[in-house]
């Protein structure tokens, strides 16, 4: 298939696929990266992207979290600047960078075996695997680094890496990849690897870019931002030693290989830990991954004896494919046992070697390539089918919780978020169910005890309230748990000393947070420092631009009395 036909074709079938994913809502860490960041909702906030990590911290200056991806909410910026907060022009945006970078596989693979390149790069395109990076808005990273790894790597295809001008745009594109995600370190090793494998007199200028690439990034993540490696320290994997951890291991990797071929229980946010060596939990699973291994090298040997062929780009992808799911094996902990957007990088290597294999073995029988066009008809129809229902998943909240609760079981997060749904939706016996269950299952998290509080607070039981935001406050500080606790001695208690006295308190670690200062606000109006008043509403309008702090700020500038509820 001719280049120009096949981008054509990419284009066309991942607008198809992907198009009901465009009227989803924003879900899970996007409100808490985009709706909730007042920072990326102006582009004139660029410097605090990169001098910090991704998540709204409730105003204490800056963003926070434990990793450094600041091409992210760079681009969340400038699409909330143009577009407001409508999930609709995010979801574009991704599709948009999947469908790019689905043809970027297909230009990769046409390099290494001409013949079958579109049809890898189509299931790469349509694979479900795949979904959660594509319509998740909080995984953009995924989509971002892949796009410039993969700009990186076909540039070192291509170009000569000798002239110093393409070693700077060498450095610039894995610098991206860098910056986009932390991950993008895998294209780093791939381009060294490619060149010392296919280009061996360009080694040297491939190693004196990535050194550039190294140079850059810890300047601007260590020096810059002072963001080093810390563990979570939330999720079970990360709580486990090394040697515990282990244990996980084969079933970390059987479940990204059983993904791929039977891509049915999708589902985000997955905690489960191997803790006992049983035969279901460690053995089968070991048993399987090394037959897999063994097939791979049974291949490789084949192909070598009886075709005589070329066995590097082979091995290439077999690397890109150790590469990409050794770094997720949770060799190092993450923040999640597994999860399918991680495979997003790694299939690329599987389905490489897959193309190799088949562009190898093809056969002229005209019989034999019916078979095999009804065939691959029958695996891309099915999987853009499960594709485009995983899609509906992912439509609001409320219907993502529900669905992937009933798969993966016992989990903190999962069961705190679909809380939250159900409070929205009016649910508050189920809510309050979710929220002490995930309390059960993370005593030392922050948000589900907020979660809770705002339940029995609702409930009027305002001390057992004040207890349980004082937990989400002991166990990290969380910003919405001083607010609660700011509005429960406001106007529960009826209590502006107190309230004015934590609010102060609280303004001490969360300066910019428009909420507290707002309370502040009405705290002095309160006890009649109309003056004071005046200045904290004018820092809360000056944050926050509402009809809640217009309210106070214009009323108390002219002197007006406020009606307060």
């Amino acid at each position: 298939m001719r280049t120009k036909k096949a981008v054509l074709f990419l284009i066309i079938i991942g607008v198809v696929v992907y198009f009901n994913s465009l009227f989803n809502g924003f879900v899970w860490d996007d409100e808490e990266q985009v709706l909730n960041n007042v920072l990326v909702h102006s582009i004139t906030n660029l410097p605090a992207f990169f001098s910090g990590s991704t998540f709204n911290t409730g105003g204490s200056g800056g963003m926070g979290g434990l990793y450094y991806k600041p091409l992210m909410p760079v681009s969340f910026s400038l699409l909330y600047s143009i577009f407001g907060p409508n999930p609709f022009f995010f979801h574009l945006f991704q599709v948009s960078l999947h469908i790019a970078n689905a043809i970027l596989v297909f230009l990769l693979f046409r390099h290494f075996f001409k013949g079958l390149a579109f049809f890898p790069a189509l299931i790469f395109l349509i694979h479900p695997i795949n979904v959660e990076a594509v319509v998740y808005s909080a995984a953009l990273q995924d989509t971002l680094f892949l796009l410039f790894g993969m700009l990186a790597l076909l540039f070192t295809v291509n170009q000569n890496l000798g002239n110093l001008k393409n070693a700077c745009i060498l450095a610039f594109l894995l610098t991206l990849s860098l910056l986009s995600k932390e991950t993008g370190v895998v294209f780093i090793i791939l381009t060294i690897l490619y060149a010392a494998i296919f280009k061996k007199r360009e080694v040297i200028a491939s190693v004196i870019a990535v050194l550039t690439t190294a140079s850059i990034y810890s300047l601007l993540r260590f020096g810059l931002a002072g963001i080093f490696f810390n563990k979570h320290g939330l999720s079970p994997i990360t709580i486990l030693s090394f040697p515990e951890r282990l244990q996980s291991i084969p079933k970390v990797i059987y479940f990204y290989l059983k993904t791929t071929v039977f891509p049915y229980d999708l589902a985000i946010s997955q905690h489960w830990v191997v803790k006992t060596t049983t035969f279901n939990d460690f053995y089968l699973p070991l048993i399987l991954i090394t037959l897999v291994g063994l097939i791979f090298l049974f291949v490789f040997f084949f192909l070598r004896h009886k075709h005589s062929w070329n066995s590097a780009p082979y091995l290439f992808f077999l690397a890109w494919f150790i590469l990409g799911i050794g770094i997720h094996a949770q060799i190092v902990p993450l923040d999640m046992t597994v999860a399918d957007r991680w495979f997003y990088a790694p299939i690329v290597g599987l389905l490489g070697m897959a193309g190799i294999v088949l562009n190898e073995l093809r056969v002229k029988s005209a019989e034999f390539r019916i078979v095999g066009l009804i065939l691959i008809t029958l695996l891309i129809t099915g999987l853009s089918a499960r594709t485009m229902v995983r899609n509906t998943n992912w439509k609001d909240g409320l219907t993502l919780y529900g669905h992937d609760i009933q798969i993966t079981r016992d989990n903190f997060d999962l069961e705190n978020n679909f809380g939250v749904e159900l409070y929205r939706a009016g649910r508050f016996d189920e809510a309050e169910a979710h929220f002490q269950k995930s309390t059960v299952l993370a005593p030392q998290w922050w948000t589900n005890w907020n979660n809770l509080g705002a339940i029995v607070e609702r409930k009027g039981d305002y001390q057992k309230a004040k207890g349980y935001y004082q937990k989400a406050v002991d166990n990290g500080s969380y910003y919405l748990a001083y607010e609660n606790l700011a509005n429960i001695h406001l106007f529960r208690d009826n209590n502006p000393q107190k309230a004015k006295e934590f609010t102060e308190d609280s303004l001490q670690k969360l300066p910019l947070n428009p909420k507290l200062w707002l309370i502040l606000a009405l705290s002095e109006y309160q006890l009649g420092n109309t003056q004071k008043a005046l200045e904290a509403s004018r820092q809360a309008y000056s944050l926050s631009q509402t009809e809640q702090t217009f309210y106070v700020y214009s009323h108390l500038s002219q002197d007006l009395p406020l009606e307060i509820k």
